[in-house]
C-alpha cells in the first residue's frame, strides 16, 4: 500500500526511479528504489526514508503524516494479510488506518456498520449480492469467497474488544433499521445487538437519526467515515465507501472539514443517546413475530 502509494507520488511529480537515486539518502541505487516501489518487497521500510521521498516529490503534510502512520503499521503484523483472497488494497488500507485510530466517527445510510454487525445480517448482505450469478461453477466460488469474507468481518470486529480500542461513534440512518434485511429474525438479532452495544459499551457510541431529522437536510455523502490518529484533529483522515466499487480518500483537512461539520451536524438532530435506546426499541418490538 505504501509502496504503491510511493510509485504514485514520482509518477505525479513526473520523475523516474533513475531521478531520485542520490537525491534522498537511504536511496542509492535503481535496485533500492525497486525495492522501495514493488508491492510484493519483503524489506521493511525506513521511516526517514519515506518521508524524504514524499517531501521530494512535493506531497502535502497531511499526506506525508498519512504515509508515518501507514508505514508504523506495515512494520507489525497485520492480521489481514492472510486474507489476501478477498482483502484487497483499498479494503487493507481501511483496516490499517482502522488499527493506528484513537477515535472513528461513521456516518450510514444503507447499512449498519460493518464493525457493528452480527454475522447473519453480514451474511445476508452478501448474499444478496454474491447470488446473483445463475451458473453452479460461479455460485460455489462465491459461496467460498463468503466464508472468507465472513471471516474477515469477525477478525475486524476484534478491534473493539481490545483493551486500547479507539472511541467508536456510529451515526445511523433510521431507514437502515427499518429494513427487514436477511428476514424479521435476523434484523431483530442485529437491532438487539446495537442496542446492547449503545448501552452497555463505555467506548462505542451509537445514535439512529430520525427520517424526520433528514428533512433539515441530507448527508454529503451516504457512507462516510474519519479516522482520527491523535486526540485532536491531526492528521485526520476521511474515507467514502462506494457500494461494492470500493470508495476514496480524503486528507486535506480543507476538504475534510465540511464532511465534519456535516456529521457534526447530523449528530445533534438524534436527540441523544435514551432516543436512540427508545427508537431502537420500537423497531425491535416490531419485529417480536418473527413469521
Amino acid at each position: 500500500m505504501v509502496r504503491n502509494y510511493l510509485r504514485h507520488l514520482r509518477k505525479e511529480a513526473g520523475m523516474t526511479q533513475s531521478d531520485v537515486v542520490g537525491r534522498v539518502k537511504g536511496i542509492g541505487s535503481t535496485s533500492t528504489m525497486c525495492r522501495y516501489e514493488k508491492a510484493d518487497s519483503k524489506k521493511k521500510l525506513d521511516e526517514t526514508t519515506v518521508v524524504a521521498l514524499c517531501r521530494l516529490y512535493g506531497a502535502p503534510q497531511a499526506l506525508i503524516d498519512e504515509t508515518v502512520l501507514l508505514v508504523r503499521q506495515s512494520l507489525q503484523q497485520s492480521w489481514w494479510s492472510s486474507y489476501a483472497d478477498v482483502v484487497g488494497d483499498t479494503l487493507a488500507r481501511v483496516f490499517a488506518t482502522e488499527a493506528i485510530s484513537k477515535g472513528i466517527r461513521t456516518y450510514q445510510e444503507f447499512n449498519v456498520p460493518g464493525m457493528l454487525q452480527t454475522a447473519t445480517y453480514t451474511r445476508a448482505l452478501m448474499q444478496d449480492y454474491y447470488q446473483l450469478p445463475v451458473d453452479e461453477t460461479t455460485r460455489r466460488k462465491n459461496a467460498e469467497l463468503m466464508k472468507r469474507r465472513l471471516e474477515v468481518c469477525r477478525q475486524r470486529q476484534n478491534l473493539l474488544e481490545q483493551p486500547d480500542a479507539p472511541d467508536y461513534q456510529a451515526l445511523i440512518a433510521e431507514n437502515v433499521i427499518a429494513k427487514y434485511t436477511g428476514g424479521k429474525t435476523v434484523m431483530r438479532e442485529q437491532l438487539r445487538h446495537l442496542f446492547l452495544l449503545a448501552e452497555n459499551t463505555p467506548h462505542v457510541h451509537i445514535r439512529i437519526l430520525p427520517n424526520a431529522a433528514q428533512e433539515q437536510g441530507g448527508a454529503r455523502h451516504p457512507s462516510m467515515t474519519l479516522f482520527k490518529p491523535y486526540d485532536g484533529d491531526e492528521g485526520q483522515l476521511l474515507y467514502l465507501e462506494n457500494t461494492n466499487r470500493g470508495g476514496e480518500y480524503v486528507v486535506s483537512p480543507e476538504e475534510i472539514e465540511p464532511y465534519q461539520a456535516c456529521m457534526d451536524a447530523l449528530w445533534t438532530r438524534t436527540g441523544g443517546k435514551n432516543e436512540t435506546l427508545d427508537l431502537l426499541q420500537t423497531y425491535i418490538d416490531k419485529l417480536a413475530d418473527p413469521r
